[in-house]
């Protein structure tokens, strides 16, 4: 393993820009439609008609703010819009947040994370935070109280452990499960919340293929989901609880999702390799500690954002030379 980095020299690959957009897109459809699904099969064709206009609602949003932003600075719209990929902002950003999510309140978090989060920084591949988690934040800071109550879905399995402190004895996690079917439902088709959420299944599958692609990197991620399940595990055996803990903290909330389709950004994540484990280590531990002391039910966006401005000093601390591997235009935006 390397533990050092340098810019150059590189070698080019056949693997290109618009390859790998065009399979995470792909990938994110997939898991958004199995959601879709989920949706309508047990909660009525209302749900998942609202979740299609949802993601048409973001995704129109995203395009026209950058379709905007591209003529008053006068570059060609049309090649630009294309070459920018901010219809995977708006999908990732709508599989992040759940069906009670006013329409105007997604279209609006979408033109302020396109804009703020990613054209003022100099557009596709130079921005430094997530869009999509900065998106997420704005949701959650301006628009909880906008939500659409005739489409709420119970309280999430996140929400309801917080409002237990996050320790709780066998005995009662047996009963509390129940509302949500079982550990297994829980992994497979069975998580209200989130729309991209649903099925730990359906993104496990997802991110392998991607992986199996070479469209992602797998450090960032692996180290993310191992350290939640290390750390979890610790904090449940000292309090008494079974194998059961860890596991409810990955199938529950962002855990999964977050893990390959924002963790794994190859913009705002560090390029180097060990820095890739460190970045992922890091967010795990800050997600487990904003879940369990704070009074957010999940952490993964804010962990996402805090580490995402530590990615030049994690990337500084392995600098050193060596050779790297970019494929053309190397420059992504998940």
């Amino acid at each position: 393993m390397k533990f050092a980095y340098k810019p150059s020299p590189n070698y080019r690959t056949r693997q290109t820009t618009s390859g790998i957009m065009r399979d995470l897109t792909i990938a994110l459809l997939c898991v958004y439609a199995y959601s879709v699904i989920y949706y309508g099969l047990n909660y009525g064709s209302g749900f998942a008609i609202r979740a299609v206009l949802m993601l048409a609602d973001s995704v129109a949003a995203a395009m026209l703010t950058e379709g905007l932003y591209f003529k008053a600075t006068k570059q060609d719209v049309k090649k630009s819009l294309l070459s920018s990929y901010s219809w995977i902002t708006a999908i990732i950003l709508t599989m992040s947040i759940s069906l009670e999510v006013s329409y105007y309140g997604l279209f609006i978090a979408t033109v302020i994370c396109i804009f703020f989060g990613k054209c003022v920084f100099g557009g596709f591949g130079q921005n430094i935070f997530n869009p999509a988690a900065f998106g997420r934040t704005i949701i959650m800071a301006s628009f909880s109280g906008t939500l659409a109550t005739d489409f709420a879905t119970g309280a999430t399995p996140t929400t309801s452990m917080n409002s237990f402190g996050w320790v709780m004895s066998q005995e009662t996690f047996s009963q509390f499960i129940t509302r949500y079917g079982s550990l297994g439902k829980l992994f497979v088709f069975y998580n209200p919340g989130t729309i991209g959420a649903t099925s730990s299944m359906a993104i496990l599958i997802a991110g392998i293929i991607l992986v199996l692609r070479k469209d992602m990197d797998w450090r960032a991620p692996a180290a993310y989901i191992a350290t939640v399940f290390v750390t979890t595990g610790i904090i449940g055996a000292m309090h008494g609880m079974g194998a059961w803990y860890p596991l409810f903290h990955l199938l529950t909330g962002g855990t999964m999702f977050g893990a390959i389709f924002m963790i794994s950004d190859p913009v705002t994540s560090p390029i180097t390799i060990p820095g890739r484990y460190v970045f992922g280590l890091g967010a795990a531990f800050l997600t487990v500690i904003i879940r369990i002391k704070s009074n957010l039910p999940d952490g993964v966006v804010y962990s996402i954002l805090l580490m995402n401005m530590l990615t030049p000093a994690i990337d500084k601390m392995f600098d050193s030379q060596q050779i790297t591997y970019f494929h053309s235009h190397f420059c992504t935006d998940w």
